[in-house]
C-alpha cells in the first residue's frame, strides 16, 4: 500500500506551507482566503498537530486582523 505522504504530496505541502507564512509575513489581506483555506485543509487531514481551541483562535485572529487591515 502506497503511502499518503509521497515526496510529491510533501513538497506540495512544504510550498503551500511556505506561501501561507509569506502572506501572513506580508500581511497581504487579498490572499488570505488562501491562508484559511490552507489551515482548514490542514487541520482537517492532522488535527492532532494543533488542539481545535488553539484553532479556532488562529482562524478567529486571521479573520479580525483581515477586517482590521481591511478598514484602513
Amino acid at each position: 500500500m502506497r503511502s499518503p505522504w509521497s515526496p510529491t504530496v510533501a513538497g506540495s505541502l512544504r510550498v503551500m506551507a511556505a506561501e501561507t507564512w509569506m502572506v501572513i509575513r506580508a500581511r497581504d489581506i487579498k490572499h488570505f482566503e488562501r491562508v484559511m483555506e490552507f489551515l482548514e485543509v490542514t487541520y482537517g487531514l492532522m488535527p492532532q498537530l494543533v488542539s481545535s481551541i488553539k484553532h479556532m483562535k488562529i482562524m478567529f485572529g486571521l479573520k479580525t486582523l483581515k477586517a482590521a487591515l481591511k478598514q484602513n
